[in-house]
């Protein structure tokens, strides 16, 4: 067998590994000892039914809402009918709705694994993100809102891995490979955008990568006409989405929402409780007097969010010794920095750009999670910090060549955490959820 040959069917074998136990989450564990996940399959167990996205005073609403007095099925994501239907395909063979739904997420990151191996072997670098963590496995193995969208910023990384030169002048025409990729990441980020609203900053990543690509190549002119076209297409597929629901919304009183929560939450998250300030301690902390700072002095934000980042379980119930995350986190900062240290020496004018930008962005993420744990909900939970993963992908698809010149280093590191994370993903998670 040539090299080659060889190193796909490493990378093979290694995807298959991480899908089968990802079958062993999915099949094995109980029903709702998964962050939120009932509500989740609640939202799409009505697509499982019916076809039509029903408005927020419709009587089918009822079984869905959550502990928060809301129904997923209230918001613009599409996923729910996406799982909805493919559960119908599958059911006779899953046997239980939720297994059906469950493997919904499973397909997904089955075809990130066969992305990966159609990319070039001198590209394959945009996808370690993805065999990193146990976290993002995790999120795989059950039902949630968190892991299509994460598809889709992968998506769009093969995608940018795949533009050769990533900007091109125009006008493109649609023999052109270039530009049906261009389209394709249009639409790929309009369904970005009407999933979860925390995907929104990668959005606007999205954006800074164009002037980066044009910095890079010094054609910021055909850099502004390519993002134009990715960002149009995306525009149309929020605003018909957006559009849609305003049309079937229509008739429906403006209170309703209020009415609903009030109706369905619990006791101490109804609307009523936070006005008398009585409600559940981890909402509206700000409301409440604490500071943004004490945060993290605090509640250890930061702490929390590590390693819901890198192998917590069930209802943040379960992980692994302490010491566990702190080498993971050895591990993470050291491969960082190898591989920004190398966009910045070998980059090009464009490589420090584009550290930067990520940097910016990557920051971002983290502030409007923070934010939302701060004036909404506090929710220290990794899976929000999800579109970094994807940032750093398009980065290291674009500067492939830099990033590659760390592989004697990087390699070993990425392989390191992906031996940790077989070890939490099995030792702790598999071992421990309920069955």
């Amino acid at each position: 067998m040539t090299r080659t040959v060889l190193k796909n069917l490493a990378f093979g074998l290694l995807g298959v590994g991480i899908l089968a136990l990802m079958v062993a989450m999915a099949t094995g564990s109980r029903l709702n000892v998964h962050p939120d996940e009932l509500d989740h399959i609640n939202a799409a167990r009505y697509f499982i039914t019916y076809w039509d996205f029903p408005a927020l005073d419709d009587p089918r609403l009822a079984h869905s809402f959550s502990n928060y007095g809301i129904s997923y099925l209230q918001q613009l994501d599409i996923v729910y009918f996406f799982a909805g239907k493919f559960a119908h395909l599958i059911m006779p063979l899953a046997g239980k709705d939720y297994i059906a739904l469950r493997f919904f997420d499973i397909f997904l990151y089955a075809i990130l694994m066969v992305l990966f191996l159609r990319l070039p072997d001198n590209r394959k670098i945009a996808f370690v993100p993805l065999f990193i963590t146990p976290q993002l496995w995790y999120v795989f193995s059950y039902f949630n809102g968190d892991a299509f969208p994460t598809f889709l910023t992968f998506c769009i990384v093969y995608l940018a891995a795949r533009l050769d030169p990533p900007v091109s002048p125009l006008p493109l025409t649609l023999r052109d490979k270039n530009a049906r990729r261009l389209l394709y990441m249009g639409l790929l980020l309009g369904l970005v955008v009407i999933s979860k609203q925390n995907f929104y900053v990668f959005a606007a990543f999205a954006l800074a990568f164009f002037g980066v690509c044009g910095l890079h190549v010094r054609n910021m002119g055909a850099a502004a006409k390519n993002a134009a076209v990715v960002f149009v297409i995306a525009a149309a597929i929020f605003g018909a989405r957006w559009g849609h629901n305003v049309f079937i919304n229509r008739t429906v009183r403006p209170e309703v929402p209020t009415q609903n929560a009030e109706k369905y939450a619990r006791e101490d998250y109804k609307p009523s409780a936070q006005e008398a300030g009585t409600q559940f301690w981890g909402l509206r902390m700000r409301d409440q007097g604490l500071t943004y700072p004490q945060l993290f002095t605090v509640w250890t934000w930061h702490i929390w969010s590590f390693r819901t980042s890198f192998g917590v379980y069930d209802y943040m119930k379960i992980y692994a010794p302490y010491i566990y995350y702190r080498y993971m986190g050895y591990l993470l900062w050291t491969l960082v920095g190898a591989l920004a240290l190398a966009l910045v020496m070998h980059g090009g004018s464009g490589g420090t750009a584009g550290v930067l930008v990520f940097l910016l962005f990557a920051a971002l993420t983290v502030f409007q999670s923070t934010w939302h744990s701060w004036t909404s909900d506090f929710q220290a939970q990794g899976r929000y910090l999800f579109p970094i993963g994807a940032m750093a992908g398009m980065m290291l698809a674009r500067f492939a060549p830099a990033a590659n010149r760390t592989l004697p280093v990087t390699l070993p590191l990425a392989l390191a955490m992906c031996a940790m994370s077989f070890y939490s993903f099995i030792c702790v998670g598999l071992a421990h959820i309920p069955h």
